[in-house]
Order: C-alpha cells, then sequence, then structure tokens
C-alpha cells in the first residue's frame, strides 16, 4: 500500500475531464502539467502545506498566483482525492487564460494584469472527487 503521497509521480484526474500528468508531489511542493481539461498545458509548481490527518489520510493546501486556494484530500488506499477550491470569479468564467507556465515571467504578468482589472468575488467554487495512480 502507498505509504504517503510525498515524493510519488503521479497521474491525477477528476471527473470533470482534468487529468494532471505527470503530477510530482515533492516535500513542500507539487510540480504538474495540464495535460485535459479547460486550461491543458499549464505547468505550475506549487508550495503547499502538508498534514497527515490519519493513517493513509493526508491534505495539502496551496494558494495559486491568480489568489485561488486550492485543498486536496488524499486517500491513500484508495487512491482517490477529494479537491476544494476557490477560484476568483474571472478565473472560473473563463478558464483558458490560466494555460501556460507559472514560472514564466510573461504568464504571471498576465495573471497580475486579470486580477488587476477583473473582479474577484464571487468566488467560483469546486468541490469534486477524483482518483489518482502512481506513474
Amino acid at each position: 500500500m502507498l505509504t504517503s503521497i510525498l515524493g510519488q509521480r503521479l497521474s491525477w484526474h477528476f471527473a470533470d475531464g482534468w487529468v494532471f500528468e505527470p503530477a510530482i508531489v515533492r516535500p513542500g511542493s507539487v510540480e504538474y502539467i495540464v495535460k485535459e481539461g479547460p486550461h491543458a498545458g499549464r505547468h505550475a509548481i506549487q508550495h503547499f502545506y502538508y498534514q497527515r490527518v490519519a493513517p493513509g489520510v493526508e491534505t495539502t493546501v496551496w494558494s495559486e498566483e491568480s489568489g485561488a486556494i486550492v485543498h486536496m484530500t488524499w486517500y491513500l488506499e484508495t487512491q482517490t482525492v477529494h479537491r476544494f477550491a476557490a477560484l476568483p470569479a474571472w478565473l472560473g468564467k473563463d478558464m483558458t487564460v490560466y494555460a501556460g507556465d507559472n514560472q514564466d515571467p510573461a504568464f504571471i504578468e498576465k495573471i497580475q494584469r486579470q486580477i488587476s482589472e477583473r473582479s474577484d468575488w464571487p468566488r467560483r467554487i469546486m468541490d469534486d472527487d477524483g482518483y489518482f495512480r502512481v506513474i
């Protein structure tokens, strides 16, 4: 059985068609590419807070460059995951703007422009389940 999400290379899927592959979970960060979904092609490195909440259950939470807050609960035995995210209104309306690399200064500038020019509220709430497999 998988003993921790940390140190794993994953293929990570959600019912709405999102596929993150690879998603590399390191102590303190996750690096991923959105392979399929509304912002396919996105590459990001997110620094997170981590906690093992019970045997076989771990959580990660991070704040993205858009201001989105993402919380994941990882169920290791079943290799399932629950996502709770709160997205700024502008991102929730058009997620294609998020395709890009959050390590690229031009992308960060584009996102900062969205933040300064568009509405943050009401937030789009995502509350869904998915699964992952080690690759």
